[in-house]
């Protein structure tokens, strides 16, 4: 009887986690249309609403970078300087790429077993949530190439934000 009813409570859980979880993708998945239209459409003044600041434009390992905690502060992007630093952030290559990813391209974020910086950003999310990340390399001519960027989402007081943004080159020189 014990058994047949932990049995019972066992699925019942994972019924409901699995229902949370669709909750939350189907969230998401809306959340990330809207970035697509906004960048296709070039709406960037309605994508600063998504973005949470400061937003952090640097990526780092922590065992081949070396970065001071000076370095990876000056990567923070504040709204105030959002507007300047908008058009390095959501280029051409961006317009062109992100209306074209499929959602199931994002990936989670393992935090637990990740390094310092997505363990930063993890503090910045609400509990429970996770992290999740959208990596595009590419070429010329939409080869596979040298040239990449990565957004970094996660939920913030209940909604999902762009919490960073990298690139192979930095968005402040």
């Amino acid at each position: 009887m014990n058994l047949l009813r932990f049995v019972f409570l066992s699925c019942l859980s994972m019924l409901t986690l699995t229902a949370q979880a669709q909750k939350i993708d189907k969230e998401f998945r809306s959340f990330y249309k809207g970035l697509q239209r906004n960048i296709e459409t070039d709406r960037l003044d309605a994508i600063t609403n998504i973005v949470h600041f400061p937003l952090q434009t640097i990526y780092w390992v922590d065992e081949l970078n070396n970065l001071s905690e000076e370095e990876k502060r000056d990567g923070l992007l504040e709204s105030e300087d959002f507007d300047r630093y908008r058009s390095v952030i959501f280029n051409e290559d961006v317009k062109r790429i992100i209306p074209r990813r499929q959602v199931e391209q994002v990936q989670q974020i393992d935090i637990e077993s990740s390094g310092d910086y997505y363990k930063r950003l993890a503090e910045l999310i609400d509990p429970g949530s996770t992290l999740l990340e959208l990596y595009c390399q590419y070429g010329e001519y939409d080869t596979v190439g040298d040239n990449y960027f990565a957004f970094v989402f996660g939920k913030v007081n209940g909604e999902y934000r762009i919490l960073a943004y990298y690139t192979d080159t930095r968005v402040k020189e």
